[in-house]
């Protein structure tokens, strides 16, 4: 290889990744604002604009961890198992530009580009120019990276950037000339995989697979690098703890924090998920059945071809990588051998962890799917043989890969359209941006307060709103009526009350308001119904026309209360347990 190469191929994937940033951002971001905000959306945006406006923070759950930093809080933890990165990564954005539903997302998708750069940089580096510019294609035009890297409900982006920073840095400081720029290589290593242990500590979980890969394929490196190297292991494991060391303080919450560690799906429904993924429908899925993740399966979507041509691109990979060569030492050495065993050991581990329900969690191993499909078109490309065997071959691989990227678009198109027809169903609905600008624009707004009564309300309204008084008590009731209590809360002809109806309840609770109201609606209780755009309805308003308690013990009564405004209490927004 001579010295002008490197540079040659850094220059052709920045020109291919500039082509695919602007064409993806072109498409993206005129609809970017189109659906509405989702609960986990907003959480994570809602801390980052506690620190540029510091009035509106405070009113999260008690996972919450923040550290004040000139009188604002920095955000640390949002839970025991998911540290405040992405919170962090918009800070500057809303500094700089507004805390707002747009920059939220082209920050976001931003982030994932970036992702996708030093990926591409990283397979370059291991895997050559081609498989790398067919890759980095095949990731742009796939339907859940496009969607989940503008409205993500998980630490998506981060992760994926943190996982191929490190890997870069890995590389460069393993192929470093000098000691000096191999040391500064692996601490920025360490660091960028410490920030991924922070930013969800399943990332412990990739980490391992990546380690148990090295040791079954090339456990020479270990040696080697232990060997010629000390130095520069030594400094990156010391930058990793670093970086790691609050979610490695939180490992005994995180253990015994249920959402972390319970099992939410089986196997088969794990399985399902995966498939989804790859074949790019969940996302559409998903935003059909309105938000709820378990009902996606029902729903029918056009599928992209990912996963049905990974099996076979993967056998073809371990045919040509184990085929017999004059030098056995070649096939230990061929990073097509590690790139099979790595993905094969992410996606095993992500079925078998029994939280791994979301799209998030089978995302860790991207870009790997996408790259055994480039190697495994390049190689067929490339492959000796007679004129018409590698005719055939060239024309199966030209196939496979043009029907991947048309059936992708096709899927991206038909997502998009959803998008802009409803605007999103059920717990994406955009009627919540509506209600926040009308509730704000009140005269009284500061003396409205709304009560979210199911999930989905709070977090939402706290980052669309700017002035009316937020109370999330969904955590709280649980654990006052497991104490033998009824829970109560004190309103007045200002407070509203946030329901679901059966479809999207998810507490359990919405439901028994509305009848409650119903009954009470002849002396003036007010029950508003908020739509999609289609005609059926995303939740509901409930407004009760006087001094009230309002008491639930499993059903809910409406008491009216004899006292003006002034003398009712003014309960402190409601905050939960760890379990958030």
């Amino acid at each position: 290889m001579n010295s002008s190469t490197p540079r040659h191929s850094f220059r052709w994937i920045l020109v291919t990744w500039t082509v695919l940033a602007l064409m993806i951002g072109l498409n993206a971001l005129p609809q970017i604002e189109d659906l509405g905000l989702y609960y986990d959306e907003a959480f994570l945006a809602q801390q980052a604009r506690g620190f540029v406006e510091p009035d509106r923070a405070g009113q999260h759950p008690m996972s919450v961890r923040s550290l004040e930093l000139s009188g604002r809080p920095f955000p640390l933890r949002n839970a025991a198992y998911l540290g405040s990165l992405k919170s962090q990564l918009l800070i500057p954005a809303f500094a700089l530009s507004e805390a707002n539903v747009r920059v939220l997302r082209t920050t976001t998708l931003i982030t994932a580009l970036l992702a996708l750069w030093l990926a591409m940089l990283w397979s370059s580096k291991l895997f050559g120019i081609y498989p790398t510019i067919i890759m980095g294609i095949l990731v742009a035009c796939d339907p859940s990276f496009y969607f989940f890297s503008q409205f993500e409900w998980g630490p998506f982006t981060t992760n994926f950037l943190c996982r191929a920073a490190g890997a870069l840095l890995v590389v460069v400081a393993w192929q470093a000339s000098s000691d000096k720029k191999a040391l500064f290589a692996a601490t920025g290593a360490g660091l960028v995989l410490g920030l991924g242990i922070f930013s969800r500590a399943d990332f412990a979980v990739i980490l391992a697979c990546v380690g148990a890969a090295i040791i079954l394929c090339r456990p020479d490196l270990v040696r080697r690098a232990w060997r010629e190297k000390k130095g520069a292991v030594i400094a990156g494991f010391a930058s990793f703890f670093v970086a790691a060391l609050p979610t490695l303080i939180s490992s005994l919450d995180i253990l015994s924090s249920s959402q972390a560690v319970g099992d939410r799906g089986d196997f088969a429904f794990r399985l399902g998920v995966l498939t989804r993924v790859l074949d790019g429908s969940q996302f559409y899925r998903i935003l059909l059945s309105g938000g709820l993740f378990e009902r996606a399966p029902d729903f029918e979507s056009p599928r992209g071809l990912l996963v049905f041509i990974l099996i076979p691109a993967a056998l073809w990979l371990a045919f040509d990588a184990f085929r017999p060569r004059p030098d056995t030492l070649s096939r230990r050495r061929d990073p097509k051998v590690f790139l099979l065993v790595l993905t094969g050991l992410l996606l095993g581990a992500m079925l078998a962890l029994p939280g791994a329900v979301r799209a998030h969690h089978q995302l860790n191993a991207l870009p790997l799917p996408q790259l055994i499909v480039a190697c495994a078109a390049v190689s067929l490309w490339q492959s000796n043989a007679s004129l018409t065997r590698r005719a055939l071959r060239r024309t199966l691989a030209g196939i496979a890969l043009g029907g991947l990227i048309l059936g992708n678009l096709h899927l991206i198109q038909r997502t998009e359209q959803e998008i802009t027809t409803t605007g999103g169903r059920g717990r994406f609905t955009p009627s919540l941006s509506q209600l926040a600008q009308q509730l704000d624009r009140q005269p009284d707004a500061q003396d409205t307060q709304v009560v979210s009564l199911d999930w989905g309300f709070h977090e939402p309204l706290l980052f669309l709103s700017h002035q009316i008084q937020m109370h999330e008590p969904i955590w709280k009731i649980p654990q006052v009526l497991g104490r033998g209590q009824p829970w109560t809360f004190t309103g007045d002809e200002k407070t509203i009350y946030l329901v679901h109806g059966p479809k999207y309840d998810l507490f359990g609770i919405g439901p028994s308001l509305l009848v409650a109201a119903r009954i009470q609606a002849e002396k003036g209780v007010q029950i508003t119904p908020h739509g999609e755009r289609e005609g059926e309805t995303a939740f509901y308003s409930i407004r009760i026309p006087h001094p009230h308690t309002l008491r639930f013990d499993g059903q809910f009564q409406i008491k009216p209360l004899k006292r003006s405004r002034s003398s009712l209490p003014n309960p402190a927004p409601d905050r939960a347990s760890d379990q958030h």
